[in-house]
């Protein structure tokens, strides 16, 4: 088997982050990271967070299926769903089965979230520009109304 040379790059805290991460869609009925991705892919990168380092996918497959039934080849494929969204990096390591991906946050949930609502903001505005503007400006409005005591 040929395997093409991978080269990994360190984060550079001087480069603005990768906020090319657009939804393929919104779901107003789900919270937090269900709202912009399914509900497993958010499960397994909500994991991979709380794991904190670089992991495997034989790491993520062990901590979930205590909490659900669910296969190692799902997880598998939404590690590698995630890292085709730019969401996960990864690299080829050498582990005792042979050759195995290590996984890690590409971005964090803050970047997701804000490249997120860009491109949400940035389709809602092409498409209702007016509507979009005259809302914000109400909410403004009405925000700026809060907390203030009622003049009598």
């Amino acid at each position: 088997m040929f395997l093409y040379p991978i080269v990994i790059t360190e984060p550079d805290s001087n480069k603005m982050p990768d906020e090319n991460y657009a939804p393929s869609g919104y779901r107003i009925d789900r919270k937090e990271l269900e709202a912009i991705l399914g509900p497993l892919e958010a499960d397994v990168l909500n994991e991979v967070y709380e794991m904190g380092k670089p992991v495997r996918v034989r790491e993520v497959y062990e901590k979930m299926k205590g909490e659900r039934k669910i296969a190692y080849t799902t997880v598998m494929s939404t590690m590698d769903t995630l890292f085709g969204k730019g969401i996960l990096d990864r690299k080829v390591t050498e582990g005792r089965g042979g050759l195995l991906y290590v996984y890690w946050p590409k971005m964090t949930r803050a970047e997701i979230e804000k490249s997120a609502v860009k491109h949400i903001m940035d389709s809602l505005m092409k498409n209702f520009g007016e509507a979009v503007t005259s809302y914000l400006i109400d909410m403004d409005n009405t925000n700026k109304g809060k907390g203030r005591p009622k003049e009598d």
